[in-house]
């Protein structure tokens, strides 16, 4: 049943992918409907269209399997190696301070939801 709920769980985030696909398409929108997607998500959660719980098992399993799925952009990258001749050390510069921001303000965000929930919890009198 637990792989069930997941696949399902997968299958409902893929739909609210291919629902920012189409948008994007349908309006010619200069944004990947990955994004538009995420956005929708987002909306959904904010404003508890959705539960979070709904998406738990397989936004776990996803997160999991997140280093996998950057094994093509990584071979990608490694195939034109050629466009990094002229400003190759500017481009990883840039590369490693964005990673760098994104860790910083990931972190700073989860540790912020992670007390959010915290509080609500023992306002509850619930235990995590």
């Amino acid at each position: 049943m637990k792989y069930v709920k997941m696949s399902l769980q997968i299958f409902c985030l893929y739909i609210i992918y291919r629902i920012g696909v189409i948008i994007q398409s349908l309006a010619d929108l200069p944004i990947p409907g990955s994004i538009i997607g995420m956005i929708l998500l987002f909306g959904a959660l904010y404003f508890k269209v959705v539960k979070r719980e709904w998406f738990s098992l397989g936004s776990t399993l996803l997160l999991k399997q997140l280093p996998l799925f950057f094994i093509p952009a990584t071979v990608g990258v490694i195939e034109y190696l050629d466009l990094f001749k002229g400003s190759g050390l500017i481009t990883i510069g840039i590369a490693l301070i964005s990673t760098l921001v994104v860790m910083i303000v990931s972190s700073f965000m989860s540790d912020s939801l992670l007390a959010k929930d915290t509080e609500v919890s023992k306002d509850k009198g619930l235990q995590l």
